[in-house]
């Protein structure tokens, strides 16, 4: 390569970065707003109804990303490092957030620190807390309510803001756990199974009196055996289960393996760690709920 190729391409590598540079400086300047940066859309979404417009509220995982398992990028790195709090759900929920913080000066909420866990009773990970709370209604109140608190010790003088637009969303979300409790209020006992692909409902059913039911523990699909299958096959063809559910980040194909051997019907995709891209039928946390107990309901009714 020749000298002045090679002080093209650096010229060119300076310019980009200048600007980029001063790109994010001007929306700082132009926004002045601080940033709160959550783990995944489900938590950014809950965080912004309570943030509201005094706040930039963003995700590290994009919609529809699985969150067990993400690598965060530098540009996660950046953005971590503009914000004055970072957000996680923990329960070993997101298992890269550890070191994904542990060099960078940025205040920190984790949810799980004050939440009372559902422990799983299943193989490798029995004993560990199912991480999956915010599928809850009833949880997910709780939620706004840790966030509110912790918001507010960092930042005592938007305490009453946080405060009264917490107050606005958990009347949103207790309109939705007063349906579902009716609803299974109603339901025959001996419809009241949730089957699923992951064990990821256990908050649900635990709150609202249903039996859960699924193919493999928390993030374990490869964990799927003879066994396993055979023991939820065996309960559906008992309990006359009328429809199983999967989750959406994840392959439905062992499930209809299930729906084929039972005759039950499948009742569709449920969302869990993710929500939906803006055109779907999850994009907001409330709109998440809606759809998966609405999905839940068409298919025990």
């Amino acid at each position: 390569m020749s000298k002045k190729s090679l002080l093209l391409i650096l010229t060119c590598l300076l310019f980009l970065f200048s600007t980029n540079a001063c790109k994010r400086i001007s929306t700082k300047k132009e926004n002045n707003k601080e940033l709160v940066l959550a783990s995944f859309t489900v938590l950014a979404d809950i965080i912004q109804n309570v943030a509201k417009n005094d706040f930039i509220v963003k995700s590290i995982t994009k919609p529809g990303v699985e969150v067990h398992g993400y690598k965060p990028t530098p540009s996660d790195l950046i953005n971590a490092s503009e914000a004055f709090v970072f957000v996680d759900n923990g329960f070993g929920f997101e298992i890269w957030s550890e070191k994904f913080v542990s060099n960078l000066k940025v205040k920190r909420i984790t949810i799980a620190d004050d939440l009372d866990p559902i422990f799983i009773n299943e193989d490798f990970y029995k004993g560990k807390p199912n991480p999956h709370a915010w599928i809850s209604p009833k949880r997910g109140i709780l939620y706004v309510d840790i966030i509110v608190k912790s918001l507010s010790e960092f930042r005592p003088s938007k305490r009453e803001l946080f405060e009264k637009n917490g107050e606005i969303y958990k009347n949103k979300l207790s309109k939705i756990d007063q349906e579902f409790s009716l609803f299974v209020k109603n339901l025959d006992k001996d419809k009241r199974y949730l089957v699923t692909c992951e064990g990821a409902f256990s908050y649900l059913a635990n709150d609202y009196g249903l039996n859960e039911v699924y193919l493999w523990p928390v993030n374990a699909e490869s964990q799927i055996t003879p066994k396993r299958m055979a023991r939820v096959i065996s309960l559906v063809k008992k309990k006359k289960v009328p429809a199983l559910f999967c989750e959406s980040t994840v392959s439905n194909e062992s499930q209809m393996v299930v729906v084929n051997e039972t005759g039950a019907k499948f009742g569709g995709n449920l969302f869990v760690d993710s929500l939906s891209m803006d055109e779907g039928p999850a994009n907001s946390y409330l709109g998440m709920l809606k759809h998966n107990l609405n999905i839940i309901k068409r298919g025990l009714d």
